[in-house]
Formats: structure tokens, C-alpha cells, sequence
């Protein structure tokens, strides 16, 4: 039986099948919902006022927060190292990827137009990260000017879960597959039989789920 090191932080239920992208779309609307929303219920008086009366959205939106109480010296502290820690962790996947790759660069070396490389990843054919607002891609998951075999069947099988949390496992290395440990991009590069790749697969979706 495979095995794999533990994974740090929660994990998502693959219970819809959507893009990378839309789900960071709907956790963001869910952020700023919840920030409108206690932005709504501190305002003053004067301050729903003027919401209701503007016609510049952007400018109700600058004008809801104003009556928020500003972040303690300790919120500020905690926000700071959360952003540190988040930044690490980052650094720290790209390490294990061998590097992360701008989307002209792997369009270049895969002899495709750049929107190819969004199509791609849209069709969980490439894994994409997200980087502020550009993605970037690990550089492991492509060999020889190509993207490893099967890799499509794994990024399936990861459901829902995050895109940081898929290049968590497939960088992990494992157990069960051949005389040493490696990652599951490094055992796509060998291009395992099928036994292998179902078992591989079973791995992924046990982890996701």
C-alpha cells in the first residue's frame, strides 16, 4: 500500500468539479461579502447616508469601511506573519517544483499559443498556481519540452482541492512504487504502467476526499 508524508492545513471535499480560478472566485466573494456586511453593520448613520445616496459603486465601496474600528497593533502583528508564513510556504513549493514557470515561458517550450496554456490548464491538463494575479507552473511537471504522461488523470482526481495543495502532494515524495521514494510527477516522468497509474490515482483521490 502507497503511502505519503501528511499534508499541512485542511483539505477540500471534492464535492463540485470547478476550475482552479472559479473556486478562488467564489471563496473571494465570499471574503468580501462577509467584509461588506460588517461594513454595512458598523456604519453610521451618516455614513448608510451617503451609501444609499451615491450613484459610483466604487465609490460606496470606498466610503462603507470608514466606520470600521482600525486593526489592533496585535491584528496587525498576526496579518504580517500570516503573509510571512504564506510567502514561505510559497517559496518553499517552488523549490520542490523545480521552479515556477511564467505562462509564455511553458507556451514557448510547448510550441502553443499562450491562450493554449490557459485552455490547458482550464481542462486540468497542466496544474497552474496562483500568484496574485498571474498563475505560474511548476516546472516539474514538464520533461524533455513536454508535460508529463497521465497527468491530466491526477489533476481530475483532486477534485476541488487547491491548487497549492495539489503541488503539495504531487512534490511529496512517496512510498510503494519502486525501490526509492519519489514524487508522484517523478513516477508520471517514468510513465508507469497502468496498475501503477490507478494506484497513483486511488492515492490522489484518497487525499483529496
Amino acid at each position: 500500500m502507497a503511502t505519503h508524508a501528511p499534508s499541512a492545513g485542511g483539505r477540500t471535499a471534492p464535492a463540485v468539479n470547478l476550475a482552479p480560478s472559479d473556486t478562488l472566485r467564489r471563496k473571494a466573494l465570499e471574503k468580501l461579502t462577509l467584509a461588506i456586511a460588517k461594513a454595512v453593520e458598523s456604519a453610521s448613520d451618516d455614513t448608510l447616508a451617503d451609501i444609499v445616496g451615491t450613484q459610483d459603486l466604487r465609490h460606496a465601496l470606498t466610503i462603507a469601511p470608514r466606520d470600521i474600528a482600525p486593526e489592533s497593533a496585535a491584528d496587525l502583528a498576526a496579518i504580517k506573519a500570516a503573509r510571512e508564513n504564506t510567502a514561505r510556504f510559497r517559496d518553499d513549493m517552488a523549490v520542490r517544483a523545480g521552479g515556477m514557470l511564467e505562462r509564455a515561458d511553458v507556451a514557448e517550450m510547448l510550441g502553443v499559443s499562450v491562450a493554449a496554456i490557459e485552455k490547458q490548464r482550464q481542462r486540468r491538463q497542466i496544474v497552474g498556481v496562483p500568484y496574485g494575479n498571474e498563475i505560474r507552473y511548476p516546472a516539474a511537471q514538464f520533461v524533455a519540452g513536454a508535460t508529463v504522461a497521465n497527468l491530466k488523470q491526477l489533476l481530475e482526481a483532486f477534485g476541488d482541492t487547491d491548487p497549492w495543495e495539489q503541488l503539495m502532494l504531487l512534490t511529496t515524495p512517496v512510498s510503494g512504487y519502486g525501490p526509492d521514494q519519489e514524487t508522484p510527477l517523478q513516477i508520471l516522468a517514468h510513465r508507469p504502467g497502468a496498475e501503477t497509474l490507478k494506484q497513483l490515482v486511488a492515492l490522489v483521490s484518497g487525499w483529496a476526499a
